[in-house]
């Protein structure tokens, strides 16, 4: 009985794995061509990213999504499963973006695992 009692105790104090969440906000420049990749992400992410420059922000994705984001506006998605995305600045100047992004795992962009 002692058994069986700490057992269930060992059982409900385990924290849920599947519940944990990746909640990242940040503020990233892009300098002229050159270009942030989202690698193929190990689980669905919620995107969301805001253009804070004035020039357009092209979108190259094997998704349909729209190609470019415009100057100072805003674009959120769903990434599924297994896809990717990249963010190019085709411009002569630098842009900034804010990259808010949520999910069940870390995403990797630019080879660099963000958390």
């Amino acid at each position: 009985m002692k058994s069986i009692i700490l057992l269930l105790g060992l059982v409900f104090m385990h924290p849920d794995v599947n519940n944990h969440r990746v909640d990242v906000w940040k503020t990233m420049t892009i300098a002229p061509n050159e270009s942030i990749t989202i690698n193929k992400v190990k689980a669905p992410v919620t995107l969301e990213i805001k253009n804070l420059s004035d020039e357009n922000i092209a979108l190259v994705s094997e998704l349909k999504i729209p190609s470019e984001i415009l100057g100072k506006s805003e674009f959120k998605y769903r990434l599924p499963k297994k896809s990717s995305l990249k963010i190019e600045n085709r411009n002569t100047k630098p842009v900034s973006i804010y990259l808010h992004y949520y999910s069940s795992q870390p995403i990797i962009v630019n080879n660099k695992e963000l958390r």
